[in-house]
């Protein structure tokens, strides 16, 4: 008898075993991780070709609205599936041989893994376009693409990273761009001959001399920065973005920009245990590099964020930062410098 009993609690055991199976597979969608070579590649742009990071095209004709030049698809391939489609953006010479590698699709949701190989240099960014195949049923997909470097390269210490410049006029007018020591510029672009002349426009952009649409100025140098801290945060490398998603929203940077500086800054940044970080101060900005805007700007927003890789937790008062407020005629400069 209790053999019996035994028996028939055993086979209830397997039979709610696999009722609670049934019952976790079909309320978790499943994670399906997709190769390389199921990305189709719309190719590279100068600017921007879609309003959001990421897109899905219903039907054939919105798609070559869009991408008219880009003939590999037909409308037959619309009847059947809709296609997400998501941008990488490119700096050639700061990351090289940059692709997407694969994704992970639940539901809705796609996560993108890019890699790269990080080098110490500075171009304009530039956007490539992929797009994934996608079941009929999904009219909106979240994208997320996250950068990952192959490696970590040491860059000069004693130069200033990236620096890039955002003007925001009230109105669309011409504007002079300086810089004071010409000599120390390592790389720019545009090409700086004696400061850059543009018509800046209130959505950032900006129509160089050369009839060239441009959305910032890049200028990269050499400085003579104090190699002490003094102040500032100690961040593990897993916890940098959510820091400067926070620092640089206090410090005055728009989402757009944020994210520039953190695509850039983050790769260097999350490979260390631990890293010093602090941002320096306007007056010492401007003592190392001077910045002179014709017409005067309302407002002047420049952050020079200088890091230290460093394997431990260290004690460090805390750096205060004073929020910025953007009013009228803005600018934005943004950069960083390994310090050793």
């Amino acid at each position: 008898m209790k053999k019996k009993v035994l028996i028939i609690i055993g086979i209830v055991l397997v039979i709610c075993a696999v009722v609670f199976e049934i019952i976790i597979l079909r309320n978790t969608e499943p994670e399906i991780v997709i190769p390389h070579d199921n990305f189709i590649y719309l190719g590279r742009y100068e600017d921007m070709k879609l309003n959001k990071d990421s897109y899905v095209f219903t039907n054939y004709e919105e798609f070559k609205k869009e991408f008219e030049l880009f003939n590999e698809l037909t409308e037959a391939d619309f009847n059947e599936h809709n296609y997400a489609a998501f941008q990488v953006i490119y700096d050639e010479c700061s990351e090289e041989d940059i692709e997407p590698i694969n994704y992970t699709i639940i539901g809705n949701k796609i996560d993108v893994k890019a890699e790269y190989t990080a080098k110490c240099g500075l171009c304009a960014p530039q956007y490539m376009y992929y797009l994934i195949e996608i079941d009929k049923s999904i009219n909106d997909a979240e994208i997320n693409v996250e950068y990952h470097a192959k490696n970590n390269p040491h860059c000069n210490p004693y130069v200033t990273y990236k620096p890039m410049i955002y003007l925001y006029p009230t109105h669309e007018m011409k504007v002079n761009v300086k810089l004071g020591y010409k000599d120390l510029l390592t790389v720019t672009y545009p090409k700086y001959n004696n400061g850059w002349n543009v018509t800046a426009r209130p959505d950032g952009k900006l129509l160089g001399e050369d009839g060239r649409t441009y959305y910032g100025l890049y200028w990269e140098g050499l400085n003579s920065l104090d190699n002490e801290f003094k102040d500032g945060f100690v961040v593990r490398g897993k916890d940098v973005a959510s820091f400067l998603e926070e620092k640089l929203e206090i410090l005055g940077l728009n989402e757009i920009e944020a994210n520039e500086f953190i695509v850039y800054w983050l790769p260097k940044l999350e490979v260390n245990e631990y890293n010093l970080i602090r941002f320096e101060s306007i007056e010492k900005i401007n003592e190392q590099m001077p910045l002179e805007v014709t017409p005067t700007p309302d407002t002047i927003i420049r952050v020079l964020m200088e890091y230290k890789p460093i394997d431990k937790n260290v004690n460090i008062n805390e750096q205060i930062l004073t929020r910025a407020e953007r009013k009228g005629f803005t600018v934005v400069e943004w950069g960083g410098s390994l310090i050793k």
